[in-house]
């Protein structure tokens, strides 16, 4: 089975050498930084988790007009708010979740894949896109948590609307704009997978690139003027992989 899913490129099937280096136990700046990060995948998860039931039990009656589209409906349009809120906040922390599972998982394995592992794993700490992403993360995870209390005080409007009076017949085919807004919700939910897969393809690309680099060029003023230019900050450009 590990032979046929690695010729057919799914997944490896070696790994890096396990020595008892003693450079490896020693404590640096990085470590520090990844302890301060690893909160924020768990926080991140937990918003998940809520956003999708949330997004599953969360009454779907969002119709803007009602009555053959002739009465303005403020309690749909309430709850079409609410739900693209929440659909917002799902996929910051959908990136928050990546980001923080992602990076620490890279970045520990280049400090333990060899002798120059710290320089390696600081080289793509400090990679533009790695940043990127890594400050995005963060922000997009705090910035969820006024958006998520938002949400709730729209939804306990249309709440306390709708269970304190007698609820109506249920029509007997699906409304037009339920339909078409059911629609919407799939394309929007497919953009952000796409953009989730392409930062993951991002991510292993940088990856892979420390990897190959730290095994083709170990020692020597190469390898140390290569992780220098990789820690440099450039201003011009935005994508270097």
């Amino acid at each position: 089975m590990a032979g046929f899913m690695e010729s057919a490129g799914v997944v490896r099937s070696d790994s890096m050498d396990v020595v008892n280096d003693p450079r490896f136990f020693q404590d640096n700046v990085i470590n520090y930084r990844l302890a301060a990060f690893a909160g924020l995948s768990v926080v991140s998860g937990l918003l998940v988790q809520n956003c999708m039931d949330q997004l599953f039990d969360m009454d779907k009656n969002m119709q803007i007009f009602t009555q053959s589209h002739r009465i303005f409906h403020p309690l749909g349009v309430l709850q079409l708010l609410a739900f693209l809120i929440l659909i917002l906040i799902l996929g910051m922390n959908m990136l928050a979740t990546y980001v923080g599972v992602a990076q620490p998982y890279h970045t520990i394995r280049l400090m333990t894949a060899g002798p120059t592992g710290f320089d390696t794993a600081a080289s793509y700490y400090l990679n533009r896109n790695i940043v990127t992403f890594r400050h995005a993360a963060i922000r997009a995870m705090l910035t969820s948590l006024p958006l998520y209390i938002l949400q709730m005080g729209i939804r306990l409007v249309v709440k306390f609307d709708r269970t304190t009076m007698e609820k109506g017949p249920a029509p007997d085919n699906t409304p037009m704009d339920s339909r078409v807004q059911g629609i919407v919700f799939a394309v929007l939910m497919a953009l952000m997978a796409a953009g989730l897969w392409w930062i993951h393809l991002k991510h292993f690309a940088i990856f892979r690139d420390r990897y190959n680099q730290i095994h083709s060029h170990v020692t020597g003023p190469t390898f140390t003027n290569y992780m220098q230019s990789m820690m440099t900050p450039k201003k011009a450009g935005f994508l270097d992989v």
